[in-house]
């Protein structure tokens, strides 16, 4: 009992151990974000979290950028992204876990090989076809472009392959259509997976900085990470701004994740489901 006591107290300690380093950056962020520059060059810096605050950082970003256009941005992209994401897992998901047709194994090996492609070797054939079809510089190009559905229909096949097909027979011979069934049996027990899904999207869209640097031209398009970006830039020796406006940013990510962190909880068990 004594050892079991000593090795829960020394996991434990990891346990906090790598809670600190983890979360020490982002509350260098949030206190540096209320500091002012001559603060913030002490050695060691003035990260206080009680004592000489200023609002100061968060009156320029608020003036002096489009911070608010930039959110909205993201947000369009990134829910526009994780909507279609979602459509598109739920049905191709739900077509291979449970419907029957020639050659779906080979289809499926050829979706989910799509995964191991790297993202960097796409961004050249992705644009010239983007190019092509007039989707450049377009909230709507960016969204069409950003999807990925590869993921959501591995995820969804996963996880909807667990739903009793006798329930979905039994439910046939009371007189439902495919598409009741699907819309009133599959998607609310598919729930979980298709949270998940949307949670790993939106995130993935609203952090594709690359992607979009490329895609946007407009100052009126920019999301948040070319914003933030851009902004750093031009404030490369006051930090205090930098850290406010990174702030801002990472604020709705927070918030979303706080709201939704028992379907991305789940998510990251769904892989493992089988029928």
């Amino acid at each position: 009992m004594k050892k079991i006591k000593k090795r829960n107290i020394l996991s434990f300690g990891l346990l906090l151990l790598l809670i600190a380093v983890f979360l020490f950056p982002y509350y260098v962020m949030v206190v540096g974000a209320f500091k002012s520059q001559m603060a913030l060059q002490l050695i060691p810096p003035d990260l206080n979290p009680f004592i000489n605050l200023t609002g100061k950082n968060a009156d320029y970003v608020w003036r002096k950028t489009e911070i608010f256009l930039w959110l909205t941005n993201s947000a369009i992209v990134s829910l526009g992204t994780a909507v279609i994401t979602v459509l598109i897992g739920a049905t191709a998901g739900y077509s291979f876990a449970k419907k029957k047709f020639r050659g779906k194994g080979l289809v499926f090996m050829l979706v989910i090989a799509t995964m191991l492609l790297p993202r960097q070797m796409l961004l050249i054939p992705n644009y010239l076809v983007a190019m092509k079809l007039h989707l450049t510089n377009s909230r709507i190009g960016l969204i069409l472009t950003t999807v990925s559905p590869a993921f959501g229909v591995f995820l969804c096949r996963q996880f909807m392959e667990s739903i009793p097909t006798e329930l979905l027979e039994a439910a046939e011979i009371d007189g439902c259509g495919e598409i009741k069934r699907f819309v009133k049996i599959v998607l609310p027990m598919a729930l979980p997976a298709l949270g998940a899904l949307g949670i790993f999207s939106f995130f993935s869209a609203w952090n594709d900085y690359l992607w979009q640097l490329i895609m946007i031209a407009d100052k009126e398009l920019r999301t948040t990470p070319i914003g933030i970006a851009l902004f750093s830039q031009g404030q490369i020796t006051n930090t205090g701004y930098q850290l406010m406006a990174a702030m801002i940013a990472t604020l709705p990510m927070l918030l979303i994740f706080l709201a939704c962190q028992k379907f991305f909880i789940k998510g990251i068990t769904i892989g493992g489901v089988k029928g």
